[in-house]
């Protein structure tokens, strides 16, 4: 595959999303859901899964198609099982796209199941207030490593957030 255009919508000043090594069918996709969204962008709490992607590629589409501000990683652990996704690396990513990376660990999983038992149940709730201030600064997107959301307990928090700020949750595959 050469090279894959995709934008949001033509009227947009965002910058077109250049895609290199995606599947064509990934691609498109992603476009036709992002083209039929409801609600405005940051309208929205954002979840994603890296799993075992290789690339930052859709990651990147993701970020610069719904004007995110924020990655909010929730992982107990930053850490991958390769380096591209160790939090450090994620954090000078999303640097270089202007994206401000935070890392809290207190939103981590102890149950090693979608079930959310957080490390600390009080520095949880401190957590969770925390993002609910930044989602009044721009979009957050809450980032894990398992890529199935209904695998993961990023769902559990992103709900607990929900409730905080009044936004839905879109989970981004």
């Amino acid at each position: 595959m050469d090279k894959l255009i995709c934008t949001k919508n033509q009227s947009s000043q965002s910058p077109l999303i250049s895609l290199s090594t995606t599947s064509e069918e990934e691609v498109e996709d992603f476009c036709k859901r992002c083209h039929e969204s409801e609600l405005p962008e940051n309208e929205y709490i954002f979840t994603f899964g890296y799993g075992n992607r290789k690339n930052y590629d859709l990651f990147l589409a993701y970020l610069q198609n719904y004007d995110i501000k924020y990655v909010i990683d929730v992982r107990k652990n930053p850490r991958a099982w390769t380096r591209r996704w160790y939090g450090d690396k994620i954090e000078e990513f999303c640097f270089s796209q202007n994206i401000e990376y935070i890392s809290k660990i207190d939103l981590g999983n102890t149950s090693g199941t979608p079930k959310w038992i957080p490390p600390n149940q009080k520095k949880a709730k401190a957590a969770l207030r925390e993002v609910a201030e930044i989602t009044k600064q721009g979009t957050v997107l809450l980032l894990c490593a398992e890529m199935n959301p209904e695998k993961c307990h990023r769902v559990n928090v992103a709900e607990k957030l929900a409730k905080l700020v009044r936004l839905p949750v879109k989970h981004l595959p």
